[in-house]
């Protein structure tokens, strides 16, 4: 499978994917990236009618997923345009037409790629964003604990975690930012330091 096949795979076709319970795990199935999207777009929940209303009785749910969902779908009709294959106006449907009817010798692939690349971070970021969490603990490495912040407050506890919850690689995927210094831990290695250089520090 090529990069570019993955990522349409990615925003085009439902995946497995393993979600963790009390007695271990299970399996459950994630729709499509671009699914996702149209999902936070609007809601297809007729007010007192139930599901199925029409398209002009939805909510919007998000203003920025809306202009998102609204620029992929136009710019993907006009890949099919040039591909010479059949605009739907579903961008899944159109996604992979045009990728079966794309002139590959026409373009480079790799910028697609970056494109859909790009895309599928983005609908990642809507649907799924970064939770934060507060670290009661002095800067290991400034030593400060507290910080005045762009509004002039003074506020305790400059450490902070951005996470997503549903990530398998909980720890892979962390950040802690210090907002005193700027100092900031990534990844499994820098997350076990920081815990460490805690423990000494509460320890002494």
């Amino acid at each position: 499978m090529t990069d570019l096949q993955e990522v349409v795979d990615e925003l085009t076709l439902p995946k497995p994917v393993r979600v963790e319970t009390d007695d271990g795990h299970t399996w459950a199935t994630e729709d499509p990236l671009l699914v996702q999207l149209q999902d936070a777009v609007s809601s297809s929940i007729r007010s007192g009618s139930g599901a199925g209303g029409s398209p002009w009785t939805r909510n919007v749910l998000d203003g920025d997923a809306l202009y998102q969902a609204a620029v992929i779908t136009s710019t993907i009709g006009d890949w099919c345009r040039m591909a010479g294959a059949p605009v739907t106006r579903d961008p899944v449907v159109d996604l992979r037409s045009w990728y079966v009817a794309r002139p590959a010798s026409t373009n480079p692939e790799t910028f697609y790629l970056a494109q859909l690349r790009s895309w599928a971070g983005q609908i990642r970021m809507m649907v799924n964003p970064p939770k934060t969490l507060e670290i009661t603990a002095a800067c290991p490495v400034c030593g400060q604990g507290e910080f005045t912040n762009d509004a002039g407050d003074l506020i305790r506890n400059p450490l902070v975690m951005t996470y997503r919850s549903n990530d398998d690689r909980f720890w892979r995927g962390a950040k802690v930012l210090c907002r005193a210094c700027q100092n900031v831990w990534s990844g499994v290695e820098a997350m076990e330091e920081l815990r460490d250089e805690l423990d000494e520090k509460e320890a002494s």
